[in-house]
């Protein structure tokens, strides 16, 4: 059984505070990856992906923190409607705070998950995106079937390659401007043909330009990486 959570969106990760200069106050839900709570809420994952997770980068190798992302994504497993209700509560304060700010608000629900957050929904009948349509949202996913949903006008998915998902890469890269993220010691000018920008710069996706290549440094355990997840240059 979980434990009664007081907060779910963090905004002090160093790479969502870029954000600031662009004019977005950035906050982010980090829950426990793969299968750590018994249920696998990163479906598509890859060995790669696993074993280079972010999930231990930074805070997440204090134990507390572990436990608290374990407790929080409990919850979301034992009682959805009222996690989604809280998270709807947060996202309309941090809505005022960025507000009082004189900036914009930008929410990323799978920090460390891949959830289909559009298709959940609030007591209301609405998705976190349409209860919220004046807020931007964003996350990264490897769950292909997720581009095809009509996703809310406000929620942006960026594709990201792993060493697994080549033929899936290869379809968008041919048949749409799917933005792809790709991992790189790295980065290059261009790749599979797009222009590589860099990701690096702040975790605003939806200001990416369509057809883009949006390249990300190895970070932390990524670094020794030979499974083919990070793209050596």
């Amino acid at each position: 059984m979980y434990k009664p959570v007081q907060k779910l969106l963090r905004f002090d990760n160093y790479k969502m505070q870029k954000s600031v200069k662009f004019g977005y106050l950035s906050v982010i839900l980090y829950l426990a990856p793969y299968k750590l709570s018994g249920v696998n809420i990163c479906p598509k994952a890859s060995k790669g992906c696993i074993a280079s997770c972010l999930n231990l980068s930074g805070r997440g190798v204090f134990d507390s923190v572990k436990l608290s992302r374990l407790n929080k994504t409990k919850y979301f497993l034992q009682d959805r409607v009222k996690f989604l209700k809280q998270l709807d509560r947060e996202i309309k304060n941090y809505y005022k705070r960025a507000t009082a700010l004189n900036l914009k608000l930008n929410v990323r629900l799978n920090g460390t998950s891949d959830l289909p957050f559009e298709r959940y929904r609030l007591e209301n009948g609405l998705s976190l995106m349409d209860n919220n349509p004046t807020i931007d949202f964003h996350d990264y996913t490897k769950i292909k079937n997720r581009l095809k949903d009509a996703l809310p006008k406000n929620y942006q998915l960026t594709f990201s390659k792993s060493e697994s998902n080549d033929n899936e890469i290869q379809e968008l890269i041919m048949t749409t401007k799917q933005n792809i993220a790709v991992v790189f010691n790295k980065l290059p000018k261009t790749y599979l043909g797009r222009k590589v920008i860099n990701g690096d710069l702040n975790d605003l996706r939806f200001l990416d330009p369509k057809n883009s290549i949006v390249g990300l440094i190895a970070k932390g355990k990524a670094k020794k990486d030979n499974s083919g997840f990070v793209i050596n240059i």
